[in-house]
């Protein structure tokens, strides 16, 4: 199985396009040799790297040992879905079941300061500490 990983910033994360690249080029060095880089997409608030790969949760590991400092992760949504699927699982923030979508409107974004509240600092017994399902954005 193939699935998409989604390493997600808010938009005015990176300061120029340098940056952006460069911040790219790093993540493809960083991964291991299963996971292709598919590009980026900017836009409507959001920076989004797209990761194809067999084992998201092991490609993540990875970004964190390789490449993730608190700065990076306290701006970052880390999420995948199968391939050919439509159901995000969120990776990070652990515990995040806020809505994943690579497009929010403004008043939905998930890099307001008062989002990240809606994370509770413990997961409910029987609940996985690592993968949540992400809640159906409803339109």
């Amino acid at each position: 199985m193939r699935y998409v990983l989604v390493f997600q910033f808010e938009g005015t994360y990176f300061a120029s396009h340098a940056e952006l690249v460069a911040f790219e080029d790093r993540l493809r060095a960083a991964l291991p040799r299963t996971c292709t880089v598919d590009g980026h997409d900017v836009g409507s608030g959001t920076t989004n790297f797209f990761v194809l790969t067999p084992s998201p949760i092991a490609a993540h590991e990875r970004f964190r040992r390789t490449i993730a400092t608190r700065a990076i992760e306290r701006k970052l949504r880390v999420s995948f879905r199968l391939e050919t699927g439509d159901q995000w699982m969120n990776l990070w923030p652990r515990r995040d079941a806020r809505p994943f979508a690579l497009l929010y409107a403004k008043d939905a974004s998930p890099f307001r300061a008062a989002s990240k509240r809606a994370i509770p600092r413990r997961s409910k017994p029987g609940v996985s500490k690592i993968v949540t399902r992400a809640r159906w954005r409803t339109p």
